[in-house]
């Protein structure tokens, strides 16, 4: 069922159907407030809250652009509220451990993790959330645009300068991000 029936059968009465929206975004949803606010408590928390919002205005969706970047503009609103109203230092994220027989590749997939993590808080908010919602989300740049409400020129310059930060701070730096 694609997701504008869905839509429309929730906006008609059929409450029940929004099930389906949060079946379909929840993993996504999650795993970029997540990777914003870095803690798994206050990300359920957001979580639960934007799909709360979504509910009580999804009547207010247009068909003008994508459902997506609709509901991602959302979800950074949301987060760049949590983050206003607390201000606080964030922990890194621990990776899922799922194969525990090869535990020098766990290590290293956890320093990895933890210096990319490193090279993405030395960017401003606006160039993290234009490589998060590209390469984690798979949002286009017109969708991207629209969730940022920034020009479709503006999400091509944030994005090769992100890039092209993420790169000069890595060789400076060292580690396993010098030959980004």
């Amino acid at each position: 069922m694609e997701m504008d029936e869905v839509i429309a059968r929730v906006n008609n009465g059929e409450e029940y159907y929004f099930a389906h929206v949060i079946k379909h975004y929840e993993q996504k949803v999650f795993s970029t407030v997540l990777r914003i606010v870095r803690n798994r408590t206050v990300a359920d928390d957001i979580v639960q809250d934007i799909f709360i919002k979504v509910y009580y205005s999804l009547h207010k969706y247009k068909k003008t652009g994508s459902f997506n970047a609709w509901l991602y503009r959302i979800v950074v609103n949301n987060c760049f509220d949590h983050l206003r109203k607390h201000k606080y230092q964030t922990t890194p994220i621990d990776i899922e451990v799922t194969d525990s027989r090869y535990p020098e590749k766990i290590l290293l997939l956890r320093e990895e993790n933890e210096q990319l993590e490193q090279l993405l808080q030395q960017l401003d908010e606006t160039e993290y959330f234009v490589l998060l919602l590209k390469y984690v989300n798979g949002l286009s740049y017109y969708e991207i645009g629209h969730v940022l409400q920034i020009s479709l020129n503006d999400v091509r310059n944030k994005l090769h300068r992100s890039k092209r930060k993420l790169r000069l701070i890595g060789t400076t730096k060292g580690g396993f991000y010098y030959e980004m």
